[in-house]
């Protein structure tokens, strides 16, 4: 029997409705670009990213049904699933080329080597694009057809795979980002995606000419000036057309352009950073946090309202002016959130320049 690990329950679904691929599925849901991920023993390391996990639907003002106790139980399920490798012949990992996935790539193989047990054969399906897909952002855009085309394309992993990737999850996980920042800026020969969504991993930090990550350097772009196209969108929406999804006497055009030419929605914002990214790595609940700490901060650099009953987002004085560069985000706002291993806080403030590669750790007050 084989243990199919993949990135999320979009994927696992269409591998569990599939009849020609067999197996257990396990889906590594955990978005490691933020928060703390710590060289700690499981329990400490699992109970530390269900905390963080909690804080950011609080700060994504979540309201669905996902309790700490569900987090904290898929923490667990997912250890006794791999404590339990042996009983598989094959362990098929099905993942994509953004940050998202190759970090929890290098959990997954660290684990793996840490076990303390037999491993079965590895093999994984990693993919950027797919041919039928105009937009690829990941395994969801998909037909179950085309995974269980890919199925038959897995390629194996080796124990070298496996030793790579454990060694820049240490470096990940490290209080310091010297090591990861060097380690980013060569291609890794076993890891053909890795190199790039490290580097995007760097501009996650804030720069050391704004004080701003990069995902937050283009957030308030979209509310500067409203994008020309989303060809991803219409694409999306004609799709759902197609397959009657869309409420009744809407039609995808129709839709289209009233978010294209509508107010800084939330749906405008999310698909413009969508067509901002390189390769996509954020879901709604990460960039709806990461607008709110924008927003709410001592000096903020959004402002939102309603129109209509619905979200408007707008860039205040602060947030233009950062834009122009006259202004640093830690110059009027404190400080405390992770990057793996490495906490930043107003005391120790990791700025990335990008022009040098490299870090320069300052204090602030």
């Amino acid at each position: 029997m084989k243990l199919h690990i993949t990135n999320g329950d979009c994927a696992g679904d269409m591998l569990n409705r599939s009849e020609r691929i067999q197996g257990d599925v396990l889906c590594w849901k955990d978005l490691l670009h933020d928060g703390p991920v710590l060289a700690l023993p499981y329990e400490a390391y699992s109970k530390a990213r269900t905390t963080y996990l909690m804080s950011l639907l609080k700060s994504a003002e979540y309201s669905g049904e996902i309790t700490e106790q569900m987090i904290a139980a898929d923490f667990v399920a997912r250890k006794n699933r791999l404590d339990n490798i042996e009983v598989y012949d094959e362990v098929v990992l099905w993942f994509e080329h953004d940050l998202y996935d190759q970090l929890q790539l290098l959990e997954i193989c660290h684990r793996l080597l840490n076990l303390g047990l037999a491993t079965p054969p590895l093999s994984i399906i990693c993919i950027d694009r797919h041919s039928e897909v105009p937009y690829f952002y990941g395994l969801g855009n998909l037909t179950l057809e085309m995974m269980e085309e890919l199925f038959d394309q897995r390629v194996p992993l080796s124990q070298r795979h496996l030793i790579v990737a454990d060694t820049i999850w240490n470096f990940f996980t490290a209080p310091s980002s010297e090591n990861l920042a060097s380690v980013a800026q060569t291609e890794i020969a076993e890891w053909p995606f890795m190199a790039a969504a490290l580097r995007r991993f760097c501009l996650e930090y804030p720069s050391i000419e704004t004080g701003l990550t990069l995902t937050q350097t283009y957030l308030l772009l979209t509310l500067l000036r409203a994008p020309d196209e989303l060809p991803a969108l219409e694409y999306t929406l004609k799709q759902s057309e197609l397959k009657g999804l869309l409420p009744e006497g809407t039609s995808a055009t129709e839709r289209y352009y009233e978010v294209l030419s509508g107010p800084a929605t939330f749906r405008r914002v999310f698909n413009h950073l969508q067509q901002l990214e390189a390769a996509p790595f954020m879901g709604d609940l990460s960039v709806r946090s990461e607008l709110n700490r924008l927003m709410n901060a001592d000096l903020p650099y959004i402002s939102k309202c309603l129109v209509n009953g619905e979200e408007v987002f707008s860039l205040t004085v602060a947030g233009a002016e950062a834009l122009q560069g006259n202004k640093q985000w830690q110059g009027g706002n404190p400080s405390d959130f992770w990057r793996g291993g490495v906490h930043l806080t107003s005391e120790a403030y990791w700025l990335w320049d990008e022009h040098l590669k490299q870090f320069n750790v300052s204090a602030y007050d």
